[in-house]
């Protein structure tokens, strides 16, 4: 007969509460995929709280880059793992809500492969000028395309993705044909704005905050709902005539199957990260609004935008190019 020693016994009882999805052992690691790469301000927002989240859950907490296809590889990379609360992904809102509408083969089911655990963040898209161009509001600019019609086009940080979209919806609503100019990313964007070379461009209004309190650029507008924290005093699309709102936002989720009981638990550990004092204040000053909802909450929220945008781009009659 076998004598079980003690380290043994309680190895075995944490093998078996992973195994039966009750918990998070506690010599696990929690790994975040992060499906984009490292250094951007949505990186550094997922480190802050996994940081914080680690207190909480009492296990390490690591950020995994895992980047590609817009995002796609990370999704379907936490999409396999197993469902024992141990790898979970943080998804920007674009990959659930509009990607599955304009991929032909996602290679994932946004509302049946994966379980909501809490929306993160939210943050504001702006519409900004170059300094050079004559124009200091959204009428200043309506005109000014009127006026110039072989140069009305806008940019933004990629075909597909939000701010294409509220483009879109913006060319569509003052009823004139926009040429879009796609960049990888607003680093990328930004001699072409900044010289004059493209009229507008659409992007996370903390990407352009610097550049337009320096007066290379001027943010017309955000369009959200209400005004920006972080640019209280720029009027949304609303306010300037243009019946437009669009919040970005991020999000953990965890593969299907995860036990109710984890995925309560990690809602609980994520609202507690998000919110607390030291954490809110660095987001804010990255110009995220920390949010930290319910895992039902996001749920609803994610349906609510999967449809909103999926007539939007319907409507556009795009479609990506397979990648």
């Amino acid at each position: 007969m076998h004598t079980l020693s003690r380290r043994g016994v309680l190895a075995g009882a944490a093998a078996l509460a992973l195994s039966s999805g009750s918990a998070i052992a506690q010599d696990d690691t929690v790994k975040i995929v992060f499906p984009f790469a490292a250094g951007g301000t949505g990186d550094a927002v997922v480190r802050l709280i996994a940081g914080e989240l680690q207190k909480g859950l009492g296990v390490p907490v690591i950020v995994e880059n895992k980047g590609g296809a817009g995002g796609r590889i990370g999704a379907l990379a936490v999409k396999k793992a197993a469902p024992n609360g141990t790898t979970l992904l943080f998804a920007g809102m674009s990959q659930f809500t509009i990607q599955p509408h304009i991929y032909a083969n996602l290679g994932f089911d946004p509302l049946a492969d994966f379980i909501p655990i809490s929306q993160s963040v939210k943050f504001d898209l702006g519409l900004a000028v170059s300094g050079k161009l004559p124009v200091r509001s959204i009428p200043e600019l309506l005109a000014w395309l009127k006026a110039h019609p072989e140069q009305a086009s806008y940019g933004s940080p990629g075909a597909g993705s939000l701010p294409f979209f509220v483009g879109a919806e913006f060319s569509r609503i003052i009823g004139q044909n926009l040429n879009h100019v796609a960049y990888r990313g607003t680093p990328a964007a930004l001699p072409d704005l900044l010289s004059g070379r493209i009229p507008f461009y659409i992007a996370g209004a903390a990407e352009l905050a610097e550049q337009h309190k320096s007066g290379g650029l001027r943010v017309l507008a955000i369009a959200a709902t209400s005004r920006s924290e972080l640019l209280p005093d720029l009027p949304t699309l609303k306010e300037s005539g243009i019946d437009l709102a669009a919040t970005a936002w991020f999000g953990f989720y965890a593969p299907a199957g995860t036990p109710a009981d984890i995925v309560g638990r990690l809602e609980q550990q994520i609202i507690a990260a998000t919110q607390a004092p030291q954490v809110r204040a660095k987001l804010l000053a990255l110009g995220y609004e920390p949010i930290g909802t319910t895992s039902e909450a996001l749920r609803t929220l994610q349906n609510a935008e999967f449809e909103r945008w999926g007539a939007v781009v319907r409507a556009s009659g795009f479609k990506a190019e397979a990648e």
